[in-house]
Order: C-alpha cells, then structure tokens, then sequence
C-alpha cells in the first residue's frame, strides 16, 4: 500500500511539473505573436504602452534661501563716522540696540533677539568677524546680510526680520538700512554689551586709572608723594623720574637687546650643561665597567684563597696524621736509616703545612683587598651617579632658561608689534589674576591683589575714548554690568564646567571708582600697562573668570549667566 501511495505522489509532481512548463511555453508563443515590443509586456510602465522607456528626472537640492533687501523698509538715516571707540549696548528686555560714540548716542534701533527656546547670551563680547554676505551653516543656509559675530559659537548681529517680539535662534536681528549703516562704521573688536536691562555710559574719573605715558615733547611735573603700585598709580609718578613714550621706546630695545644676549648665553650654558652630562654619562659607565672588572677579580681571587685555605687544612690534617701515626713506632726497634727516612718525611710535611698557612694567609689577604676595591669602585660609581643626575638637571634647568628667555622675546616682540593697539585688560575677581591683550593676542597674565577679596567688586567695563592735558591722561566713560534677576534659559542637565562655578553676585548699586580702589597691580605691570594706554584701551573688572567663549581669535568673552547658582543645568547656547 505504501508503495502504491508513493507512486502515485510521484506521477501528480511530475504531471503538475509539465503543466507548469506547458503554461510558460504558451504564455511566450503568445507574446512572440503579439506585435507590441516586447519591452512593453514585462516592465511596469505598461502592457501594451509603446513608449520607449524614461527615466524620472532627479530630484532637484532646495536652492539655499537667498535674503531679498526689503522695499517697503524706510531708509535709515547714515551713521556718522565715530571719533573715538563705538560701544554697542544690546538690551534684550527693551529689544534695542544703542551705539555709543564717546559716550553719546549716534544710532539707536529696534532689534529681535532669541528666543525662549533658543535665548541670546547675555554678557560682554566684541565684534570678532565681519561679513557682507554670510549663510548660517546651523540652520539650513538662512541668510545673515551683515553679519557681526560676537561669538565662536555663532551668535552675530544680522539684518533679518523684526516681527516685534524675540524671534531668532540666539542672534540679534537688525533692520536691513540699520544693518548696512553700522557695518560700514564698526571695526573688529568693537565692544557688545548684551544684557537685559539697557545701561548708559558714564563719564568715569578715578585717581586709581593707569595714565599714558606723556609723548617726548611734554614736560611732566615731578613724582606726587605717597605714589604706590595700586593699579591708579601713574608710572610717571612711580618711578624715580618722568617716563615718556621715546623712553619707554628706548627701554623696550635695551631690554630686547638684553634678552638677545641672555638667549645666548643660555645656549652656550646648555651647551656646556649638556657637554658635561656627556661626560658625566661616560664617567658613570667607565664606572660600571670598573665595577665588573673590580667585581671578577674579586671573584676569582676570593676562590684562590678558598683554595689556599682547603690545600692548608689538608696539609696540616696530614701533618697531624703524620705525627700521630709516627708517635705509635717504637724507635727502639728502627734502625737509622729508618729514623733519618721518618724525620726527614715529618720535616717536608710540617714545612709544606707552613707554607700552605702562609700561602692561604696572602691569599686570604689579597682577596680582602681586591674586595675592598671593588666596594670603592661601587661607591665611586655611586658618586658617578649622583654627578650625571646632577649634569642632567643642570640641562634640564638650562634649557628651561633658554625656553625662557625665547618666551620672554616672542612675548616682547609680540607686544611691540602691536603696540599701536589699545590694550584690553580684564581683572577678575575668581581667578586674582589680571590679564591683557593687544589685538586678540595675550601679552599680559599676573597675579594682583585684591582687598576684600570675598566681597563682589560688581562687572565693569571701563573704556578710554580720548587724549586729554597734552595726552598726558585719558578721557574714560564705564558701563555697570548689573545683575539679572530673570531665569530665561531652558534648562538641561550637563557637566558643569570651570566658567560656571557659582560666584556671588555684587548687588545694583556696585561703583566702578570703588572696585577700583580696591585692586592692587605689581609695579612692573602697572608701567607696561601705561606704554599701551591709549584712546580705545579699555579695563573689565568682573567678579567671574573668563567665559569659555574666550578664545585666542577673540577679545574678553563675560558672560556672568553661566555662573549664576541657578544655571546648573542650564542649556548649551
């Protein structure tokens, strides 16, 4: 039965196999018949279509959006050509911007900042790039005509939209005429000032501001008494005579000169350092040498006089057994050429046991000695050490010098090269350090003291606008950073980073004249300091340290919301 079965399995696969194949056959005499083209039966675009086959046209790439200079814009009015540093103050609360020349206003405008979701840094910044015609490359191409950046990260000043109300991503939009206007007057490293309120600035006098040095055709009064290095102190008044800018010149050179011949002379000391680590180095290896050498003698001579030692014991061990074993013969009973035979053989035993002890004594001697040298041979080697390591750190220190002294010239040639810039200086409560820089180089970082160093000295931005008396002293206005009191940033957890340790705050009514009364610089710096002052220098005195933002293509980046005790889990920007 099971054979029946499995026959007739098999005739069904087989019988359903030809059917198959019948079914194809007949399907392709019937295309081969049909006079359409063949293309047209099996492909998707249609049985019985006659079209040849086309290819779909590929999808175009979204033209970046390009910004079209609005028509219905009312022309703003030229900015004038400003006679000294522009300050630019951003207020978020007011959506304003204001633009101060010497302290008056020469430009005001509405301006549309970010977001809640995407919120514009509050801080103190300045202008680090500029460019006519610029394209976000964080959010798909949008166009920024005029664009200002005041920050690595991406925030800028952009003409753009202005619906009334914060709507850009972290920027500050302007109006198209005003974005035109202040790109033609403003320079890279203009100062921005982003808060929330809207500060004014002030005329600012102080007896504790560094003074320029006078220019070589002003005679300066004598020294004033009680001059100290506080940072107000005058280096012409602190020093023991007057100081002018062809003097400082002068110095400057004498001092480059200087630092020639001391990089000289710490090549040749590192020469002559590492000369005598060479031999040093030799010496300690002639020593090691010496050592093995010292050390096999000793060896070998330590097994002479083990052997010495065991030949006198064997033949004293002999001469004993000699003696004893002729104590038991009866001489009575030996004739004499038997006793002259017994002495004479107890004669050579005790002689050669002698000269056995005294050989195993030398021996023993020689080898104490040559052990004794190889213990001095160790020792010197030792001092050997103690001199290479002595010779290695002398090229060590030598070379450090010679860093040194390369540091100290590309430092000097650095600051005399842009010794036409105004100098930026900002000292920082957090870090008692005061750091400056000269066209977004650093020149400047020292430590200074300040007097009550756990209460807040508030954020100030002190700018020099113009010469005054003959250029002997500088016209000043500052800006009061204050406070914010608004928690405007989302919040997302994130490591906390070094310019986000929480800092007290100095309260509203923080003074400049009084933060500055308070900061003590070392002579030195305070002298330097005055060979750069000119109109656009500028000092910002803050309770925080610098923010991340600060970088060597930027000027002092505050922002003082990132160390607010409330922004731990603040959001990236």
């Amino acid at each position: 039965m099971q054979t029946i079965v499995k026959i007739n399995a098999g005739a069904i696969s087989g019988s359903l196999r030809l059917s198959t194949v019948a079914i194809f056959l007949a399907a392709g005499l019937l295309v081969a018949a049909t006079p359409e083209r063949a293309e047209a039966q099996f492909y998707p675009w249609g049985w019985g279509n006659t079209a040849p086959w086309q290819q779909k046209p590929r999808r175009q790439r979204r033209a970046a959006p390009r910004y079209v200079e609005p028509t219905d814009e009312k022309p703003a009015t030229a900015l004038p050509k400003p006679t000294g540093p522009l300050v630019l103050v951003v207020s978020i609360g007011k959506q304003t911007v204001t633009v101060y020349d010497d302290g008056k206003v020469i430009a005001k405008s509405p301006i549309s900042s970010g977001t809640a979701s995407n919120p514009t840094p509050t801080g103190i910044f300045s202008i680090l790039e500029k460019n006519r015609y610029h394209y976000s490359n964080l959010y798909g191409g949008a166009p920024m005509p005029f664009m200002q950046r005041v920050t690595n990260s991406g925030v800028a000043m952009h003409a753009g939209d202005l619906p009334g109300y914060p709507a850009s991503h972290g920027c500050i939009r302007l109006p198209y005429s005003f974005a035109r206007s202040l790109f033609g007057i403003t320079d890279v490293g203009a100062r921005v000032i982003i808060t929330d309120e809207d500060p004014t600035p002030a005329e600012f006098n102080s007896p504790h501001l560094v003074a320029p040095l006078p220019p070589d055709n002003v005679v300066q009064n004598a020294a004033a008494p009680g001059a100290s290095n506080m940072i107000g102190v005058s280096p012409a008044t602190a020093g023991d005579g007057t100081r002018t800018r062809g003097m400082a010149a002068a110095r400057r050179a004498a001092e480059r000169d200087r630092l020639v011949s001391a990089i000289t002379e710490a090549e040749n000391a590192k020469t002559a350092a590492q000369n005598q680590a060479i031999a040093a180095a030799k010496a300690v290896q002639d020593g090691k040498d010496l050592i093995r050498k010292e050390r096999g003698e000793e060896g070998r001579l330590a097994e002479a006089a083990r052997k010495a030692a065991k030949a006198a014991d064997q033949a004293a061990d002999k001469f004993k057994d000699l003696t004893a074993k002729l104590a038991k013969v009866d001489v009575a009973t030996l004739d004499a050429a038997t006793l002259d035979k017994q002495k004479a053989e107890e004669e050579t035993e005790e002689t050669k046991m002698l000269d056995d002890a005294d050989a195993a004594v030398a021996a023993k001697r020689v080898a104490e000695t040559q052990s004794a040298k190889a213990k001095q041979a160790v020792a010197d080697a030792g001092a050997l050490e103690k001199a290479r390591k002595v010779a290695a750190e002398d090229v060590r220190h030598a070379e450090e010098v010679l860093e040194g002294a390369k540091a100290t010239l590309v430092a000097a040639d650095a600051l005399d090269a842009r010794k036409d810039y105004p100098v930026s200086v900002f000292i920082s409560r957090k870090t008692g350090r005061l750091i400056a820089k000269l066209g977004f180089v650093q020149v400047l970082d020292v430590p200074v003291t300040i007097a009550a160093a756990d209460k807040p000295l508030g954020t100030h931005v002190l700018t020099a606008t113009h010469f005054t008396d003959g250029e002997k002293a500088l016209r000043w206005n500052s800006v009061t950073f204050k406070p914010s009191e608004t928690a405007q940033y989302i919040r997302r957890k994130k490591r906390r980073h070094d310019d986000e340790a929480p800092v007290v705050a100095a309260s509203h009514d923080a003074d400049a004249a009084a933060a500055l009364e308070r900061i003590q610089m070392p002579k030195e710096t305070a002298e330097q300091l005055a060979e750069l002052m000119k109109p656009g220098s500028s000092f910002i005195i803050s309770d925080y340290g610098l923010s991340r933002e600060t970088s060597a293509r930027t000027e002092f980046v505050v922002e003082p919301w990132r160390s607010r005790p409330d922004s731990a889990e603040t959001r990236y920007y």
